[in-house]
């Protein structure tokens, strides 16, 4: 038994391919009626399956080409479809010749069932070709724009409706969107209050001490704790609560630091240069602190007895996609054969920490002409170049 299918799905096609070879039929596939009628001028088909809703050729026009050939009008025809399924369709389908007419889905044995029944007779001689009922064009050509204009109005209704659901689902989302943004700003309004009432808290301790090794202490606390308060600032300012600008940021944390360390008798220049990068929350606060920390220690020891210095930021982003962050002065330098995890200090310690373990980066410093921190983080922790 030769069997056709003719479905456009390529895994439609292929289930129905699968099942009925399972089954011991020799089977022959196309994609759409006009393919379907090469396929029999080449085979001897006794049964054709056949879709409805096909490009190119549909399936009521290949049935109606199959019926009014005298070599084909005898083989089995069967419909099989998902689209086409009011009544006026199969009354449609059954006029022009068809003997079967199914709705998708079917179980497969309830599908194999229906099948079997039409094979058996087409097997046993028994099966009488059902006849055109529709034997003028035009009659044919009026009902089957009647079916088409139907079914296109139905489905623009099912496309109206789906839009409809789509855009109330859209609204809805956007609600809790616009909820969730306004909880999250709140959040980082009143965390950032919080943290500066920690550090006036510092600041009110700092004056009330006598001992310059202790102020410091506060003031060096104070500022990496006014460094991420500023972070929830920044991150206020923008539309999208889920990143902030490096170089922005930076900016605005060196201005901090000017105010909180330099005196007016400082002759040290410190600037930011380089791109603009995207850089997630998680990944500015570290960098917030290293920045922090190195700045302050340029600030610190590079530059003795008020000589004038410079320290510069620079940003850039790398053709392998990462960030790459320098922090460098003219000033002293670093002493010979100085080594920042035997030598350094806790706050070098915990910069080489910070690089290596939460930013999975890479730092390294050369010492000539001053001293330079070279900083490289991975591409996975920062969202983008501008």
């Amino acid at each position: 038994m030769n069997i056709l299918i003719v479905e456009d799905k390529q895994d439609a096609r292929y289930f129905l391919e699968l099942l009925l070879k399972s089954k011991g039929y020799a089977v022959f596939t196309a994609n759409n009626g006009k393919e379907a009628l090469e396929v029999l001028k080449k085979q001897n088909i006794q049964l054709i399956i056949s879709d409805i809703l096909m490009p190119e050729m549909d399936g009521f026009k290949f049935c109606q080409q199959v019926k009014k050939d005298e070599k084909l009008k005898n083989i089995g025809f069967i419909f099989y479809t998902a689209t086409y399924v009011d009544k006026k369709d199969e009354e449609f389908g059954l006029s022009l010749g068809a003997d079967l007419f199914l709705k998708k889905p079917l179980e497969p044995d309830i599908f194999l069932a229906e099948i079997e029944k039409m094979i058996s007779k087409i097997q046993e001689g028994l099966y009488n070709p059902r006849a055109m009922e529709l034997k003028n064009d035009k009659d044919i050509y009026k009902i089957y724009n009647e079916r088409l204009v139907n079914k296109l109005e139905s489905k623009i209704e099912q496309l109206e409706k789906e839009i409809e659901k789509r855009k109330n689902t859209e609204i809805k989302l956007q609600k809790m969107i616009s909820e969730k943004e306004i909880l999250l700003r709140e959040l980082y309004h009143r965390t950032k209050n919080n943290i500066q009432v920690i550090s006036s808290m510092l600041r009110l301790k700092a004056r009330l001490t006598e001992n310059d090794n202790v102020k410091e202490i506060f003031t060096e606390i104070e500022n990496k704790i006014l460094g991420i308060a500023l972070i929830h600032q920044k991150l206020l300012e923008t539309e999208d609560l889920s990143f902030l600008y490096l170089k922005d940021y930076l900016e605005s944390l060196i201005l901090l630091l000017r105010q909180n360390l330099l005196k007016p008798s400082d002759n040290v220049d410190i600037s930011v240069k380089g791109d603009e990068i995207k850089i997630l929350l998680d990944t500015a606060m570290p960098i917030g602190i290293i920045v922090n920390e190195l700045i302050s220690n340029s600030l610190k020891y590079a530059f003795p007895k008020n000589t004038r210095g410079r320290i510069e930021i620079s940003l850039r982003s790398t053709e392998d996609n990462k960030i790459q962050l320098r922090i460098c002065d003219n000033g002293v330098g670093l002493p010979e054969g100085f080594d920042i995890i035997r030598d350094g200090k806790l706050g070098l310690q915990t910069v080489y920490d910070l690089v290596n373990y939460q930013l999975a980066g890479k730092i390294r410093f050369e010492n000539r002409n001053g001293l330079c921190f070279i900083i490289t983080v991975g591409k996975e922790l920062y969202i983008s170049r501008v």
